[in-house]
């Protein structure tokens, strides 16, 4: 009795096995894995190009952009950190020349309310462009993760930090702008 036990577990273990090879191996040829060629964005790499539409229907393309540092934020209108830190970005775009530090809101259109965009830059009388990722591509090619997310860009669209998550503080953000300028002189 006991020899057939034996018998009957290596049998059993040597089938589990078995089945096991067989289902990595159909899994395999029936459901490929799906390997995106595209890495993350990551300080030092270059930022991925986009154009997107404006909220005032103009088309900003980010490689035609001179400025010496580009804070390009994504958020949400949904979002309260996203809320919480535009007049942030609001105040800090006043402060410096269009031409030296370009403060750009790329809004998740695609779970977003297009009515709910222009109140919100209305009531907070936010002037940087605001541009519209109506499909989402451009939040896939930066990955975006969680909103806010915020890159800060040398002029040449080198990405020289980031930051995942809000919102960001005033003396954060003027420290690391105020060091990528003082890099590039």
């Amino acid at each position: 009795m006991r020899y057939g036990l034996h018998k009957f577990w290596n049998f059993f273990k040597a089938s589990l096995i078995l089945l096991s090879l067989l289902w990595v191996g159909f899994s395999t040829y029936w459901f490929p894995p799906h390997h995106d060629q595209r890495v993350a964005p990551q300080i030092g790499f270059t930022a991925p190009q986009f154009s997107l539409t404006t909220l005032n229907g103009e088309t900003l393309d980010l490689a035609q952009i001179q400025a010496q540092v580009i804070v390009l934020n994504f958020w949400a209108t949904w979002c309260p950190p996203c809320r919480a830190e535009m007049p942030t970005f609001e105040r800090l775009s006043r402060e410096f020349e269009p031409d030296q530090v370009l403060f750009i809101a790329v809004n998740a259109t695609f779970q977003d309310n297009l009515a709910d965009i222009h109140q919100f830059v209305k009531e907070n009388n936010i002037t940087f462009p605001i541009v519209l990722d109506l499909d989402g591509k451009v939040s896939r090619a930066y990955q975006i993760q969680a909103f806010p997310t915020t890159f800060l860009l040398e002029r040449d669209k080198t990405i020289r930090t980031m930051m995942i998550g809000g919102p960001v503080s005033a003396v954060w953000l003027r420290s690391e702008i105020e060091q990528i300028l003082n890099h590039q002189k």
